[in-house]
């Protein structure tokens, strides 16, 4: 997983596969992200000065306290849901419009290859071509975040973004940010070797 130093245009993965990268449109990146509809949160009915009821949005407490767990776990799931289709969304289209490749057609080698361990391509060009960089050029979680980081550095997005693109990809315990300091919870400091 390193770039080329000569040009930030070439990616080369953890499988020694060099790829040609090429800026994906910001104004395409922005309409997939606006694209979904919000989830919209369950209600509940609170009734104010002068009897008057008014709809708020629920949270866990008040879900638990109504006797609609259900409900709210239910609207989490969705949420979840929807949130890994938009990231695998977003992944694809970075790498589909950042890689430039030519992928081997339905008689090459690679498809003899593929088909004789049963495994499906695609018809689809997008997905084709999706399957054959994840099958032949990477290795696992950690290219696909380089790359991505990368293609998003050579289309000229904030570095921030891309850092938090990134951790995205990591697991809980790789993440380098820490958690938030919760309700009687208290930040211990690292202990200093003791030298004497």
């Amino acid at each position: 997983m390193t770039t080329d130093p000569d040009s930030k245009k070439t990616f080369c993965s953890s499988k020694g596969v060099v790829l040609t990268l090429r800026p994906v449109s910001q104004f395409k990146l922005d309409a997939l992200r606006t694209s979904t509809q919000e989830i919209p949160i369950p209600q509940y009915q609170m009734t104010i000065a002068g009897g008057e009821k008014v709809a708020h949005p629920m949270d866990e407490i008040i879900a638990k306290n109504q006797g609609r767990m259900d409900e709210w776990l239910e609207y989490q799931r969705q949420v979840k849901e929807q949130a890994a289709l938009q990231a695998k969304r977003f992944t694809e289209l970075v790498i589909s419009e950042g890689v430039e490749i030519e992928v081997p057609g339905t008689d090459s080698e690679w498809q003899k290859n593929m088909n004789h361990f049963g495994i499906d391509v695609p018809e689809e060009p997008i997905a084709r071509k999706l399957n054959y960089i994840y099958s032949e050029t990477l290795v696992g979680g950690e290219d696909i975040a380089a790359l991505v980081s990368q293609i998003l550095s050579v289309s000229q997005v904030d570095e921030e973004a891309v850092a938090k693109i990134r951790n995205s990809f990591r697991s809980k315990a790789e993440r380098s940010t820490p958690g938030p300091i919760g309700k009687n919870k208290r930040k211990v400091a690292k202990q200093q070797p003791d030298v004497q």
